[in-house]
């Protein structure tokens, strides 16, 4: 019950600062009418960024769409694989042949052993 509260009052407290938070967002101006451009500001004007950002995510679209082709050939090729595992009986032989192990055989040393 106690750290329910220490919620409450938490998210109260960040609720209060948001609201404080935006009233005062529309006081604030952009006016900077009077200061100088400056060589700096020149160049960042002149580089179009609009063209970037487009071509950017044109280009990120077509890496991604061939990312996905890729992956998708990648898991029909693991699909395949374990189609044929599942065909051969699970235990990578045919026709449910099953090829004795290490513990099989342990266990049937033990058995006879006791016999």
């Amino acid at each position: 019950m106690y750290s329910f509260i220490l919620q409450i009052l938490m998210m109260s407290s960040l609720a209060l600062m948001i609201y404080l938070v935006a009233r005062a967002v529309p006081r604030v101006g952009d006016d900077i009418t009077g200061a100088p451009a400056g060589s700096f500001d020149k160049l960042m004007a002149a580089i179009p960024l609009d063209k970037i950002d487009a071509a950017f995510g044109i280009f990120l679209e077509k890496f991604l769409r061939r990312v996905r082709l890729f992956l998708l050939s990648v898991d029909n090729i693991i699909g395949g694989y374990l189609n044929k595992l599942r065909k051969m009986g699970g235990n990578g032989h045919k026709n449910g042949e099953s090829k004795p192990n290490i513990f099989t055989s342990n266990n049937e040393d033990k058995k006879e052993d006791e016999s």
